[in-house]
């Protein structure tokens, strides 16, 4: 009570001296303030974005105590926040030859050097800062974390925060923060530590448990994940993106009958949410429920007619369904929408080959192969329709301009192999053949389909005895 006492006297302080200095502005009488009420006033202003009255603050203030330091760094701080980093680095300069042991000057020299970029430098003027600092030391180093952070300079950010940490261990800021950065570098084990450390601390942290859930989620411990945001949503059961996680993360557990009772939660939380329209469609196409997997992929078009993951999942179930020119024409609005999604134009390749339109198809996996050139199905399925149409040589080539992508895939060796052996090239047929049991013995049986005589020449059986 006697903090909040004196907080709401220090508010009613605050706002006397804003009354008197602004009605000092507007009926152009002159009013004393000392410094200490005039960097009060210009704190409240730089706080609440109004920098045009800070700089008026300052104006007076430096005509009423021109000798201030506090005032002239003030001023800096003032030019630092409107984007003039240049211009307050110079006035931090000026300062520097004249208050050189001022551990302030210093503190806002680091933090516009990271606004310029010059991280390396504005890391020396704070350790220079730290040196003159004798007082407050652990908020000063978090104050430099935070500078950091702001740059996305989060190792550097790191590094302080643990001096800070050793300092005041129980300070849940620091906590915070601690896991918040390694959760940037990629280190989740670490900022799990920190966030499990904080809700030692304070337990009913919504936000932290949500947190820890995102990097569960990230580990792919998805079980995990769902337990930390069922820790959310008993402290918060409004907490719609608590609830629409904990789905993602059932869903990749399988259990898509869970994971629709979750989406259907978020949706009433947030009727407009596309994604949970979505991937409740999606959950319910992985039941083979195609019926309400549609209805719902058609509530998403609802919510927002250019999401195109939404025309794209009506277009998988009508391929399912073995409905092609359903799926035709739903495919290729999703590709209206987003014409650079490569699973897109791999389903629309297959839809073609299912209505034997072989050209298109041919185009739709070209286009596949362009956008990622890393998909083995897509090279496999171009090069077989030109096996198909007669053209074993096209096939051949196909794949091999897939292969610096996909040389660690057995299939493609497979298929390289029997393409090879149906030609007579029975020395590349063998070396790919043997290429492909080694990356994956279980698949030779699918080269048979293509070329059947191959498991009755002797070569080929010495090597799947071995």
């Amino acid at each position: 009570m006697d903090k909040e006492k004196e907080s709401f006297q220090e508010d009613g302080e605050l706002q006397e001296i804003l009354i008197r200095f602004e009605n000092m502005l507007n009926q152009m009488e002159v009013c004393f303030f000392d410094v200490h009420e005039f960097e009060r006033i210009i704190d409240h202003y730089l706080d609440t974005s109004h920098l045009s009255k800070a700089i008026d603050a300052i104006q007076y203030g430096k005509n009423q105590h021109p000798g201030s330091t506090t005032l002239q760094i003030k001023e800096a701080q003032v030019y630092a926040e409107k984007g003039d980093s240049l211009k307050a680095l110079g006035m931090v300069e000026t300062l520097e030859r004249t208050s050189g042991s001022n551990n302030e000057v210093f503190m806002l020299k680091g933090m516009i050097l990271n606004q310029l970029g010059k991280v390396t430098e504005a890391e020396k003027a704070f350790e220079k800062a730290l040196e003159l600092s004798y007082e407050n030391v652990g908020e000063i180093l978090y104050d430099i974390s935070l500078s950091f952070q702001y740059v996305n300079q989060f190792k550097t950010a790191v590094k302080y925060l643990e001096k800070a940490h050793k300092r005041n261990p129980e300070n849940l800021n620091i906590l915070y923060d601690l896991a918040y950065c390694y959760d940037r570098l990629h280190d989740f084990d670490r900022s799990i530590g920190f966030y499990e450390s904080y809700l030692d601390m304070e337990p009913f942290s919504e936000n932290v448990w949500y947190n820890l859930g995102l990097l569960y989620f990230k580990k792919e411990n998805f079980r995990k994940a769902v337990e930390c945001y069922d820790f959310t949503l008993a402290i918060n059961d409004q907490y719609s993106s608590a609830v629409f996680n904990k789905a993602n993360a059932l869903a990749n557990l399988g259990e898509y009958g869970e994971a629709i009772k979750s989406y259907k939660e978020c949706i009433l939380l947030e009727p407009e949410n596309v994604l949970a329209h979505c991937y409740l469609g999606e959950s319910f196409e992985k039941l083979e429920q195609y019926d309400e997997a549609i209805s719902w992929y058609e509530k998403a078009t609802t919510v927002d007619s250019s999401f195109p993951d939404s025309w794209y999942g009506i277009a998988v179930c009508y391929l399912f369904r073995k409905l092609y020119r359903d799926a035709l024409f739903y495919v290729n609005k999703a590709i209206s929408l987003d014409g650079e999604n490569s699973d897109y134009w791999f389903t629309l390749g297959n839809v073609h080959v299912h209505l034997g339109v072989y050209a298109d198809a041919v185009k739709a996996y070209s286009r596949t192969c362009e956008l990622d050139p890393y998909d083995d199905e897509a090279w496999i399925n171009f090069a077989r329709i030109e096996f198909k149409q007669g053209d074993t040589e096209k096939a051949i080539s196909i794949l091999q301009d897939s292969y610096s992508n996909t040389f660690d895939v057995a299939l493609v060796n497979f298929h390289l192999s029997a393409y090879y052996h149906l030609l007579g090239n029975s020395e590349q047929s063998l070396k790919f053949f043997k290429k492909g049991l080694k990356l994956d013995y279980s698949e030779y049986r699918k080269v048979l389909q293509i070329s059947p005589g191959m498991q009755d020449v002797p070569e080929y059986k010495t090597q799947l005895v071995k």
